[in-house]
């Protein structure tokens, strides 16, 4: 009786254990100067440079298109420009990237808060080297930065990866 009510709660605590469970353990990812942030599961990989030489931060899980990089400038370089702001910033980056993509479609921008920064959102889908791309691309204002953040995959994933790729996007932090 003994054996059977150990075993019993044997397998209840391993069932409860699984119901906790199946959330990917995130990792951080880090800007080479430690400033910025993102977590990502587990599968997410630091990209080393090879999506964008200019890139501040980029992972990617290749065998899963999954894409991600950020784009930040100090705000100490827009200082000559008297009232400037995150709609300027936006309006600066947006158009040279968008005309960037064969056949754009730009969904509509919606005002976001990330971890207390004002950013504007916005889906683009196009066409690059002629494969069907969905980029979630977000134009952030940090205390010290504006930045650019953009998470992509091919068209065929975007319903998989989207709610993933807004989680990343909302993990983004300055960290200093």
């Amino acid at each position: 009786m003994k054996k059977i009510l150990i075993f019993v709660l044997a397998i209840s605590m391993v069932a409860i254990l699984a119901a906790c469970g199946g959330e990917d353990n995130l990792t951080v990812f880090k800007t080479d100067d430690n400033n910025f942030q993102v977590s990502a599961s587990t599968s997410w990989k630091d990209a080393n440079g090879t999506l964008n030489t200019e890139a501040d931060l980029q992972i990617y899980n290749p065998r899963k298109e999954k894409y991600f990089m950020a784009l930040l400038e100090s705000k100490e370089d827009f200082m000559d420009f008297t009232d400037f702001s995150l709609q300027a910033y936006y309006e600066i980056v947006t158009e040279p990237f968008i005309s960037s993509v064969d056949t754009p479609k730009q969904g509509d921008v919606k005002e976001v808060t990330i971890n207390g920064n004002k950013a504007l959102q916005y889906t683009l889908e196009g066409v690059v080297d002629n494969i069907n791309i969905v980029y979630l691309v977000t134009v952030i204002e940090t205390p010290t930065h504006y930045g650019q953040l953009m998470a992509w995959t091919l068209k065929s994933k975007w319903d998989e990866y989207s709610d993933e790729y807004t989680n990343l996007t909302d993990s983004f932090k300055e960290v200093n």
